[in-house]
């Protein structure tokens, strides 16, 4: 009988040694899991990152259109310096031809100043006729 309970106990200890083996490989696997749990966590905050780096991405570009707006409103206000600059071109160009149109008239005053310098001298001229024409016919009456 002490054999019997001696081989009991024995076969009891194994079994419980057995259990004991069996419930340090559930602590294993919970701590594997645990570490699952905190690796799946790292996993979503990754994903976070991972989207925030996407909105990041959004807004450079963003930051480019908007440098490229930039600049295109910088040649917009180029091109709105050279149109002022074409409309004072302009306008010179308009004095420019409202001189030559004084000058033309100039030109006609001077062709008319010449003619009348013509008709002065031809008055002249039948002024200094006339007077010798009324010398001699004195002279003549005489």
């Amino acid at each position: 009988t002490f054999l019997l309970v001696l081989s009991w106990f024995l076969l009891l200890s194994l079994m419980l040694t057995w259990f004991l083996s069996l419930s340090l490989m559930c602590t294993e696997l919970f701590k594997l899991s645990l570490m699952s749990t905190e690796l799946l966590k790292l996993s979503l905050i990754d994903t976070e990152l991972l989207k925030l780096s996407l909105i990041l991405t959004e807004l450079l570009k963003l930051s480019l259109i908007d440098t490229e707006l930039l600049k295109l409103s910088l040649i917009d206000t180029e091109l709105l310096k050279l149109s002022l600059m074409l409309t004072e071109l302009l306008k010179l160009s308009l004095i420019d031809t409202e001189l030559l149109k004084l000058s033309l008239m100039l030109t006609e005053l001077l062709k008319l100043s010449l003619i009348l310098t013509e008709f002065i001298k031809l008055s002249l001229m039948l002024t200094d006729f006339l007077t010798r024409s009324l010398i001699h016919t004195q002279t003549l009456t005489l």
